[in-house]
């Protein structure tokens, strides 16, 4: 072989050589989380999100190694991401066969007539799901009892949690609204009542209401009109504050045909507004009670005759975390507190996830808890921690029923309309959050490559539209599957 040969092919090798190591490293895990974070951090780069702050964390389940990292350490108003951690730590503390209790109880005497001397009492457990048809089981079983006249009252015993109805530093401009339900152990519909408006016959007249289930609790204030077919739709409903007056204004024109009830309006004390539905209730399946619903307390003695249980934890999970329901939400915190402090309280319940997320290995300095549900702008996390949490629950013993009780992308919950049509539809498993100027988005996600990763975005202080910084948000989601 020739000199001239020889260092030729040794040149040729050497290239040859080079090109391969060059395209190791073109797609080394460096070189692609190089690639993904110029990506992201141009997509957090929308004029959309100026003078916001944005805290990101991006970590392999497989390996643990961390595919980007945005302010991950600072804290975050989260909205409903808050919503992760009641979640696990009811899963974790109290376990997935847990159901919350409903109990129907008399007391005093009964007369071979049919009379009771004495009261019938709800007794509540803090199920945030027990519903009218529920409560009607109980009126059928009072009336299958034979009970014809009750001489006392229908007493309502919420005492498993304390008496304070909302969450701290809870705005109130939203207290007449579903997503803020008034917090009772003595809970009925979710604590609250659709309002239907319809077109009157004629322009000019009123709009024909009708609030369901249909109540005697509630005074409804029409002062909304009918308006000529065409025109423009402006029906305002809200509740009198302080007061169980539900308040119709606007116009509603002629030919307008609604879908469904134009708003779900709270009540003041949910406990009386159960009993008082129990009381209509028997009075038209012919029973006589001649007392009024009132707030107390079980009598020692007192007979249970019925006992609802409601869904168990496992499912409980998912009415929570899919809609993302306020209400179920501060129930669990509150029950937290009476099962593990015996205190029905949000204090004793935040005091159960504080040494919950310690547990976790949850950063201690980066996490102030107020609330169970998030509605609170009080609630401070960091990506972190939200990180720590998922990534614990993703190797729980109950780890499927946590992660199947949040919502996936482009098909169910919260996250049902959006990333349809990409990659991360029916990937994305993850929780939203949203309060004004706040937008949240935590969960697990799948690369095209098939590798599991845990991330957590929270953004605050935008001046943009919620749609705009989800628009964001899934946009990071779509870089993350095709890796």
């Amino acid at each position: 072989m020739s000199h001239r040969f020889s260092s030729r092919r040794s040149a040729y090798l050497i290239f040859l050589a080079a090109l391969l190591l060059a395209g190791a490293w073109q797609s080394s895990p460096a070189a692609e989380t190089s690639s993904l974070s110029a990506e992201i951090d141009q997509a957090l780069k929308d004029p959309a999100l100026a003078h916001g702050i944005q805290g990101v964390l991006i970590e392999s389940l497989k390996d643990g190694r961390v595919l980007y990292d945005r302010d991950s350490d600072l804290v975050f108003i989260p909205a409903s991401n808050f919503k992760l951690i009641v979640s696990a730590a009811s899963l974790d503390l109290l376990g997935p066969d847990y159901r919350f209790r409903t109990s129907l109880c008399i007391s005093g005497q009964r007369t071979p007539d049919g009379t009771l001397k004495g009261d019938v009492i709800l007794v509540g457990g803090g199920d945030p799901v027990f519903k009218h048809e529920h409560l009607r089981e109980m009126a059928l079983k009072v009336k299958e009892m034979g009970i014809r006249t009750i001489q006392g009252n229908i007493v309502g015993d919420d005492s498993y949690f304390d008496d304070v109805r909302l969450g701290w530093a809870w705005c109130w401009d939203d207290e007449p609204y579903y997503y803020s339900a008034q917090i009772s152990a003595l809970n009925l519909n979710e604590n609250v009542l659709d309002v239907w408006v319809r077109p009157g016959k004629k322009a000019g007249d009123p709009a024909v209401v009708k609030v369901t289930p249909p109540t005697g609790y509630m005074i409804v204030r029409n002062e909304c009109k009918t308006s000529e077919a065409g025109t423009t739709k402006s029906v305002f409903v809200d509740r009198v504050r302080g007061r169980n007056t539900i308040r119709i204004t606007g116009t509603v024109p002629l030919d307008y045909k609604p879908e469904g009830p134009e708003e779900a309006i709270t009540m003041e004390e949910p406990t009386l507004f159960t009993c008082q539905t129990l009381l209509e209730m028997l009075r038209r399946e012919g029973i006589q009670v001649k007392g009024q619903p009132i707030r107390g307390k079980k009598p020692d003695g007192a007979e249970v005759v019925l006992v609802h249980n409601s869904p168990p934890m496992s499912e409980m999970l998912v009415l929570l975390n899919k809609p993302s329901d306020n209400l179920i939400a501060e129930c669990l915190l509150k029950n937290l507190g009476a099962q593990l402090k015996g205190k029905g309280t949000a204090a004793a319940g935040e005091e159960v996830e504080l040494e919950f997320l310690k547990k976790v290995g949850a950063d201690m300095t980066a996490i102030s808890i107020t609330d169970g549900s998030g509605l609170s702008r009080c609630n401070h996390v960091s990506p972190k921690n939200l990180v720590a949490l998922l990534k614990y629950m993703h190797r729980h013993k109950h780890s499927k029923f946590y992660i199947d009780s949040l919502p996936v992308a482009g098909v169910d919950g919260t996250l049902k309309k959006r990333m349809k049509g990409t990659g991360a539809e029916g990937n994305v498993k993850a929780k939203t959050g949203y309060v004004s100027r706040v937008s949240s988005l935590s969960g697990f996600v799948t690369t095209s490559s098939g590798e599991p990763l845990v991330f957590s975005i929270l953004m605050n202080n935008h001046l943009c539209r919620n749609k705009e910084a989800t628009t964001v948000q899934d946009r990071i989601m779509e870089l993350l599957v095709k890796l």
